[in-house]
């Protein structure tokens, strides 16, 4: 480039043809330069995501998409009337639910314990975790994540000492349980001036994320261990994704096609689901069926309770709110969560024998086939929703 500003300066001042002629052929060496380097940028990007569809999802996503732009935010007003607008949304889904409504309780299940208590880790193990982690920000930070990894190893051992305790004692910190929310425009072609308009970004404290992470790990080898998952549940598991819940289902339905039988496809999608999550629900569901109890129950009913959050974009911040209720979005274990708390569903879906299901975190598939003289069996498949319906109105979804 300089070369190129170089002749330019030359042909200005000459004006001669072949100045000119220097300047483009540099022109077209630095453009094509540029070119193979952006090429090379984004094959390796892509090349570097292998066996992670997110990843790859991302990369390719940052490639073809602008970035959704934040709120336009000019006070601490605006912060308040974002935060009562999100927290409105979500009261208004749970209080349309009539208690007189609810379905009576599935039988519980007898499931064996299989975590009672978490293990402390050593400081070897939290070092890698850190290391492993993508630096993020956040307001809440006392100090920057990328200077808290530089930094570890001097802080580890505390860093250590307050993750361990609060394991052993199923205590999680105040401050780990501290939120701001930042809202994002879904897409780029929506009305900014909507509240509606607008997603709400979690964005955590960094060491929260490593006590998350810890307790995700020894949590998810105990699911894994004790087959507790829904078979059919693709999201936010590792091996599993849009792409296993897309195989799936389509098999399925062009394998009845090739063998003459009609099919009959409902998709279901909750409303702010993540955000509806009873919290009694979600530790009784923990305990009966997946199997914890003891320090390791009393840790996830710590962990939901006395949550906060508050709306903050560039300088200016709201108040502080309470969260009684979903899992924290943004968070390491509130996917996870959500996942079990979904739980009992798999109990109503296996029930209706000829129906088929799959879920990809809160989307729900239901699919029948017949043949041409077996129509009565969408009489089953209405019978089915009726029963899910019920459900989710006992679980606070809508």
């Amino acid at each position: 480039m300089r070369q190129c500003r170089k002749i330019e300066r030359l042909w200005k001042k000459t004006h001669l043809h072949v100045h000119l002629l220097h300047l483009k052929d540099l022109l077209t060496s630095f453009n094509s330069a540029v070119r193979d380097a952006r090429v090379s940028y984004f094959s390796n990007m892509v090349s570097q995501s292998k066996g992670s569809p997110k990843m790859l999802f991302n990369t390719i996503s940052s490639i073809v998409s602008p970035a959704s732009p934040t709120a336009s935010i000019h006070s601490v007003a605006d912060c308040e009337n974002f935060l009562s607008f999100f927290v409105d949304k979500v009261n208004k889904v749970r209080s349309s639910i009539s208690p007189s409504a609810l379905s009576p309780p599935l039988p519980t299940p007898t499931r064996p314990i299989i975590l009672d208590s978490f293990a402390p880790v050593s400081l070897p193990e939290l070092t890698k975790l850190v290391n492993s982690m993508k630096t993020s920000a956040c307001p809440l930070h006392i100090l920057h994540s990328s200077l808290f990894k530089s930094a570890f190893q001097s802080i580890g051992p505390s860093v250590l000492s307050i993750i361990n305790a609060s394991l052993v004692s199923g205590q999680v910190p105040a401050y780990f349980k501290n939120a701001v929310i930042h809202p994002l425009l879904k897409k780029p072609s929506l009305d900014p001036s909507l509240h509606s308009s607008f997603r709400p970004i979690s964005k955590h404290p960094f060491i929260s994320k490593i006590l998350e992470k810890v307790v995700a790990k020894q949590l998810t080898a105990a699911l894994d261990e004790h087959n507790i998952y829904d078979s059919f549940q693709s999201g936010f598991r590792r091996a599993h994704s849009t792409e296993t819940a897309l195989l799936r289902v389509s098999n399925d339905l062009l394998t009845h096609s090739d063998a003459g039988d009609g099919s009959v496809l409902v998709l279901l999608d909750l409303t702010a689901a993540f955000d509806t999550v009873d919290h009694h629900l979600l530790l009784e569901r923990l305990r009966d069926w997946v199997g914890l109890s003891g320090s390791a129950l009393e840790w996830f009913s710590s962990y939901l309770s006395e949550r906060s959050f508050s709306v903050a974009v560039s300088m200016f911040r709201s108040s502080t709110t309470s969260l009684t209720h979903g899992v924290p979005q943004g968070s390491v274990l509130g996917p996870l969560l959500f996942l079990l708390y979904l739980l009992p569903l798999q109990h109503i879906l296996s029930s209706f024998k000829g129906i088929s299901y799959h879920l990809y975190a809160d989307d729900i598939q239901l699919y029948i086939s017949f043949k041409s003289h077996e129509m009565s069996k969408l009489q089953l498949l209405h019978t089915c929703l009726d029963s899910i319906k019920a459900w989710m109105v006992g679980a606070f979804f809508s």
